[in-house]
């Protein structure tokens, strides 16, 4: 069964297939752009171009992040905070605390061993604490940005 997520963030828009048998088949990031729904449809194509998949071989698609309720194509629409705890449950298991630096946002993340929300605070007077922020400030350094969290 070949399910689909989507993240529709405000800088970028992740697209990845995962099969239950298989793990990952295909993974892509576009730029969001002004037009988010666009955005959400060009990285699901280019993410089912990987593994030469259809849209019709997708069992069921998840949408998450500020511009979810966009992706009009998704089942089901689910805030980051819930993915994001979901996710890093499924991948580390013992991880207790998450830190999300979006391109809007910023949030920490406390989540039980089964991946759901215990509590979470997240930034809301300006983006100076962003991944937008880290990006502009590795380009002022010189730094390539995959780079800048070893420097740090």
């Amino acid at each position: 069964m070949l399910i689909a997520g989507i993240d529709i963030g405000s800088i970028t828009t992740e697209a990845l297939l995962f099969d239950k048998d298989s793990g990952i088949l295909g993974y892509t990031i576009v730029q969001t752009g002004s037009d988010s729904k666009k955005s959400a449809e060009t990285a699901l194509e280019k993410a089912l171009s990987y593994p030469a998949k259809k849209s019709s071989d997708i069992s069921y698609v998840i949408a998450t992040g500020c511009g979810r309720k966009r992706a009009l194509f998704a089942q089901q629409s689910v805030t980051e905070i819930t993915c994001l705890a979901k996710g890093v449950n499924f991948l580390f298991p013992k991880a207790r605390t998450i830190i999300d630096i979006g391109g809007q946002d910023t949030k920490a993340i406390k989540i039980d061993g089964k991946g759901r929300v215990v509590e979470f605070e997240m930034n809301d007077k300006c983006a100076a604490g962003t991944g937008r922020f880290i990006e502009v400030m590795a380009k002022a350094l010189d730094v390539e940005l995959d780079k800048i969290g070893n420097i740090s």
